[in-house]
């Protein structure tokens, strides 16, 4: 990775670290005397209140903390992305009953596992439109690489967990965006994308998530570094994060910290 990019995502991760850390510790603190705060409402809770002050705040903020940060690293990557791709966040245009149908039979197969997920389900299949209809679609990340003509869509959850109703419905919605960005005849590629933003077993470890498995081909996963190396276009993008990532982590405890002593802790 060049100097200056280098650089730049550096200033982007502490940018965005400084804005969590902040937030976090203006919305904790501005609700310390509020009784149906995050924090205070713990302890309205007849079975929770029986416990320790203590574990009662820190259960609480783990949940608040944990809630925030999915949204600080998804905000996070597509800033960095945009260093590297052209991103939008919506899919707007038109979907067929054909290929709903399609996409329908393709969920189901999964599901009864009479097929294993591949892309040639999407890829081809193509028939003529003959009932088109308005439709659009909210995407985590939409990217286009002008480099090599190619748009992706991306469905990014932090840890990658999925359960039995969710996996379907992430490949569905993924799949009608698909269409619906072919349709508006668009020449260039698409591909589809699950991605998490780290791997809950560790960045070295094989990550494995049975539902994501069943819905999900692996070429269509981005698993944590992978995922991070793909927004930053460079093999080091990922150490490049971590690290920046680590040298500014005194923002966020500093932060916790504050919000500790308000509390009483």
């Amino acid at each position: 990775m060049k100097k200056e990019e280098k650089a730049r995502i550096e200033r982007i991760v502490c940018t965005h670290l400084t804005h969590f850390a902040n937030g976090l510790k203006t919305k904790h603190i501005k609700q310390a005397n509020n009784p149906e705060g995050v924090i205070n409402l713990k302890k309205q809770n007849a079975f929770m209140n029986r416990l320790q002050n203590e574990f009662m705040y820190y259960s609480a903020l783990v949940r608040s903390f944990d809630s925030s940060f999915g949204k600080f690293l998804e905000k996070l990557a597509l800033e960095i992305a945009r260093e590297n791709y052209e991103v939008s966040q919506k899919v707007v245009g038109k979907l067929d009953t054909r290929q709903i149908g399609h996409i329908d039979d393709v969920i189901t197969n999964y599901r009864k596992r009479k097929a294993k997920p591949e892309i040639s389900h999407y890829v081809n299949y193509n028939t003529p439109l003959f009932s088109l209809s308005d439709a659009e679609h909210d995407s985590d990340h939409l990217l286009y690489d002008k480099t090599n003509n190619t748009y992706h869509i991306i469905e990014l959850k932090a840890g990658g967990d999925l359960d039995s109703k969710k996996a379907p419905a992430e490949k569905r919605a993924l799949m009608e965006q698909y269409f619906i960005l072919r349709n508006s005849g668009v020449a260039a590629d698409i591909k589809l994308h699950f991605a998490t933003a780290y791997n809950k077993f560790g960045e070295e470890n094989e990550w494995t998530q049975p539902f994501v498995e069943m819905y999900f081909a692996k070429e269509e996963l981005l698993i944590g570094k992978s995922f991070w190396n793909f927004v930053c276009k460079d093999e080091g993008g990922f150490d490049t994060v971590i690290q920046a990532y680590n040298d500014n982590i005194s923002i966020i405890t500093q932060a916790l910290e504050d919000i500790k002593k308000v509390y009483s802790i």
